[in-house]
């Protein structure tokens, strides 16, 4: 029975999901705070994955749910389509900001950070999680 994603498919998954967070992040965070989104994007991503690998316990760990859910493409595709399609709405849907920061105005306009961040997370609980059932013959498989 396989438990928590592999170290391979994690260190698989990091630089792609990292470039993903850098996209949405800088995407989606005015101007003013830079400083802010450089130190998440320092140890967003990880921390983020180890989320997305602590939410997917359940579903590796319980006997049903994992014979559910390893293997599962069209469930898979599911989540993939609501992450790209969250993606795509949070990039299409601009956020005004409008306030005062240190006594100077600010008005500008970003991505839908709500749609864009939520996307993001899909993915990576979906990279993180996706595995394949295991073999008849050596009772292995990529999970």
């Amino acid at each position: 029975m396989p438990d928590m994603a592999p170290v391979s498919q994690l260190a698989i998954a990091y630089p792609f999901l990292a470039a993903l967070w850098l996209v949405g992040v800088l995407s989606t965070s005015p101007g003013y705070e830079f400083l802010g989104t450089v130190i998440f994007l320092m140890f967003g991503p990880t921390f983020i994955m180890g989320v997305a690998v602590a939410l997917g316990l359940p579903l590796r760990l319980n006997r049903r749910l994992s014979l559910w859910w390893l293997g599962n493409w069209p469930m898979y595709l599911l989540i993939a389509g609501a992450g790209a399609g969250l993606l795509i709405a949070g990039f299409n849907t601009p956020e005004r900001q409008i306030g005062t920061m240190d006594g100077l105005p600010f008005d500008v306009t970003t991505s839908h950070p709500g749609f864009v961040l939520t996307g993001c997370f899909a993915l990576t609980f979906l990279a993180v999680n996706a595995g394949r059932r295991a073999t008849r013959k050596t009772g292995k498989g990529l999970t």
